[in-house]
């Protein structure tokens, strides 16, 4: 788990890597916002965003710098800080530590690329994939054209199956078109456990199963005031 103040600063750092937030009012901003432009216009960029979000414009040009601190004192900042100082369990974060025990880089026959699935999220079960160069462990949008999918369990019982579902990229639920997303950026969403297909046209299939996470052991169950009926778990 990390602070919204650690997981913006590394966000923030990797998107603008030339400028250092001047408050916490930045920071939360620069973690969303995808800047286009050249880097000699961002500080223009970023105090034309600032003075939009709080209808600065409006205000006569003598009160701009006036109401401007005004704000961002008492509102704007204890806000932010507030947001900032939350811990929260991000999905989709890949860990950057050397040789992390929970990133499995595994390569796909007949490519220069490997697959990479690292922990998602913990508390929802959740795996994220994506792609990178084998040799170097850069990650790659795309490398290929193919299709992902996850599948039933192929030795579960087929009345115990579920359907076959074609894989999108997480960015993609969020509205984000593929071409826009940034580079390096793209990944799958993956619940511990599933079973997948990776299709790639002329070559065999490539399957494999998304490790599953450890539980803590069930707690006993609650007393209810009910009368229980005893059935067997498995049979034969």
């Amino acid at each position: 788990m990390r602070t919204m103040c650690e997981l913006c600063t590394l966000v923030a750092g990797k998107k603008v890597p030339y400028f250092t937030p001047r408050n916490d009012w930045e920071l939360l901003f620069l973690s969303t916002d995808n800047y286009k432009g050249p880097p000699s216009g961002f500080v223009d960029y970023i105090d034309d965003q600032f003075a939009t979000s709080i209808d600065l414009k409006r205000q006569p040009h003598e009160k701009l710098m006036e109401t401007a601190r005004k704000i961002l004192d008492e509102v704007v900042e204890p806000t932010a800080r507030k947001i900032l100082d939350e811990v929260v369990e991000p999905t989709g974060l890949k860990p950057e530590l050397p040789d992390d025990p929970q990133v499995f880089v595994r390569p796909i026959p007949d490519s220069d690329y490997s697959i990479c699935l690292f922990l998602g999220n913990a508390e929802s079960r959740d795996y994220c994939l994506d792609f990178v160069r084998t040799a170097s462990g850069e990650p790659v949008d795309l490398p290929f054209t193919f299709d992902l999918f996850c599948i039933p369990d192929p030795n579960a019982l087929a009345s115990t199956g579920g359907p076959i579902v074609s894989m999108r990229p997480l960015q993609c639920a969020f509205g984000i078109p593929r071409d826009e997303i940034s580079p390096g950026t793209e990944k799958f969403l993956l619940r511990d456990g599933a079973h997948c297909v990776l299709q790639r046209p002329g070559h065999r299939d490539v399957r494999f199963t998304v490790p599953i996470l450890r539980r803590q052991p069930r707690l006993p169950m609650q007393h209810v005031d009910a009368h229980i009926l005893e059935l067997p778990t498995y049979v034969d």
